[in-house]
């Protein structure tokens, strides 16, 4: 295999569109972030300046410090996203401040950090690649939290079916030894005024043994070298339109 460490978002890249992922992790061609995804990109370091540094201080960061993070982390994605016309990145970086100023405001104080952005990598026998991953955060009982920027809440069908939440589940009990205490989406709503949703999940052996048969599906893909093209909705946003045979004849 080209690409031997496999993640959530390669899994994702892959079943979406076998050539997109070629593309990105086999011939790595540049791709601009969207304003949604450097959007959370921004919110994520904000909430890992705060929560890190809470781990042993115990008290949450002044506001001021926390936007300060937000903004310096969207002030260095705006050069690699791709804004549409009538985008304005100003714009969105308030809205960002005050996204990340309700969450700081109304979440943060309840929460009580054990491990922040935690790199994981995961080895299984017979198979040429590993699984790797960063888990948000893991509070002092042992909960998972995932952390996320969107438009609009996701369903419960959306929840369930959360590779990024079985992710987690599968590394915590692998590297821990034991199951998680819960885990939890904290979707941040880019509504007119910023609302928070904690949405509960589980995951079970059985979720787990489906995320590994898939996996080994794209794995199998991949060092096949099945890169076929699938267009689908997210074509039109797709980096790599242009490179696609596909797109210029639809």
């Amino acid at each position: 295999m080209e690409q031997r460490h496999l993640s959530v978002s390669q899994m994702k890249t892959y079943l979406i569109c076998p050539l997109k992922y070629f593309y990105r992790y086999v011939q790595r061609l540049p791709a601009p972030k969207s304003p949604e995804l450097s959007l959370g990109i921004a919110v994520h370091s904000a909430l890992e300046v705060n929560f890190t540094q809470k781990i042993q201080s115990r008290e949450d960061l002044p506001l001021a410090t926390v936007t300060d993070a937000f903004s310096d982390a969207w002030k260095a994605a705006v050069p690699e996203t791709d804004f549409d016309d009538g985008e304005k990145p100003g714009k969105i970086q308030d809205e960002g401040i005050r996204i990340v100023g309700h969450y700081h405001a109304t979440v943060s104080p309840a929460i009580q950090p054990k491990r922040v952005e935690e790199r994981f990598e995961l080895a299984f026998e017979n198979v040429p690649y590993t699984f790797v991953g960063r888990v948000d955060l893991v509070d002092s009982d042992d909960f998972i939290v995932d952390h996320k920027t969107t438009k609009r809440a996701p369903t419960p069908e959306q929840v369930r079916q959360d590779f990024q939440l079985t992710a987690y589940s599968l590394a915590h009990r692998l590297t821990q030894g034991r199951p998680e205490a819960g885990l939890r989406l904290d979707v941040m709503v880019r509504t007119k005024s910023p609302k928070v949703l904690h949405i509960p999940a589980t995951r079970t052996p059985k979720d787990h043994a489906r995320f590994l048969k898939l996996l080994g599906y794209v794995a199998k893909g991949i060092q096949s070298a099945l890169f076929y093209p699938n267009p689908n909705f997210t074509c039109p946003s797709c980096p790599f339109r242009k490179q696609c045979d596909a797109w210029q004849e639809v």
